[in-house]
């Protein structure tokens, strides 16, 4: 078969199907690029979209598998990389938080939940893809929606996303403890991701009193002393987060991304590994 326009076209599905299952960039650049390549051996298949979908699945959770294993021995926490743009994604893919939690999934589950809550595939079309019975996926919805401990997905509002983020920011570049409990809940969790590359913690931390005491000691440290970090706005996955970059070397340094429900701040996640930061110019079609 050859590569049609409408073939083509179907490269940014492709790419949020195995960015949302794998969670880095470049597996799932590579994943699509070895499906078109096998498209290329194959005759006949009358619905191309179906086919391409199920082998991009397929690989997905082969590949998924491969990976969890290697996770296993990674340096600290391990966090999905982001896809961060300056401008807002026009076709963001799962947020960022979610896709976090999303490792507490097995393969199977991971696909079945990423077609059903993220893609809104019918029960007949995610059974055609993942190649699992109607019993089936709706069994492995249902353990999946436990396992997050949530029902539906809920996209938060951009607009109060940067609010959150920006208070969050100016509260703990002033230092502001009083700011910093109103912001964050007792029962925060703070996860930091450097890779063995950059300084992070190699454990995550859980409730107020852990978190405040380590990002007050951040504040200490003499890079922030020298007011050597310079925030600037960008967009994750789609939703507003906080880059921050180094007024010495001009080098992007980490991004943190705030996780938020109606009482306040639920969840931090600091991405410092280099190899996860990179600005993109956003998934093309």
């Amino acid at each position: 078969m050859v590569l049609t326009t409408e073939i083509l076209q179907l490269h940014s599905y492709l790419f949020h199907i195995a960015y949302d299952m794998l969670g880095v960039v470049e597996e799932a650049e590579d994943i699509v690029q070895d499906v078109y390549e096998k498209w290329m051996s194959v005759q006949d298949v009358q619905q191309p979209k179906a086919y391409l979908g199920r082998m991009t699945v397929n690989r997905s959770i082969d590949r998924l598998n491969e990976l969890k294993q290697h996770r296993e021995s990674y340096t600290g926490p391990w966090l999905p990389e982001p896809y961060i743009t300056l401008d807002p994604d026009p076709s963001p893919t799962i947020e960022y938080g979610l896709l976090f939690l999303l490792e507490r999934l097995n393969p199977f589950e991971r696909a079945v939940f990423i077609l059903r809550e993220s893609f809104l595939e019918e029960y007949p079309a995610i059974a055609e893809l993942t190649g699992l019975s109607l019993d089936n996926c709706r069994q492995l919805l249902h353990r999946a929606r436990e396992k997050l401990g949530r029902t539906q997905i809920q996209r938060g509002e951009p607009t109060t996303q940067r609010a959150r983020t920006e208070a969050f920011v100016l509260a703990l570049q002033h230092q502001d403890r009083q700011a910093l409990h109103q912001l964050l809940q007792s029962d925060i969790e703070l996860f930091s991701d450097g890779g063995g590359k950059r300084a992070a913690g190699l454990k995550p931390l859980f409730g107020l009193d852990k978190v405040m005491r380590f990002l007050l000691g951040i504040m200490q440290l003499p890079e922030n002393q020298r007011n050597e970090y310079d925030y600037r706005p960008a967009y994750a996955n789609g939703m507003p987060t906080a880059l921050f970059y180094r007024r010495s070397t001009g080098e992007l340094d980490s991004m943190s991304y705030v996780v938020w429900d109606a009482s306040g701040i639920v969840r931090l996640l600091y991405v410092r590994n280099p190899d996860k930061l990179y600005i993109r110019a956003g998934i093309q079609p």
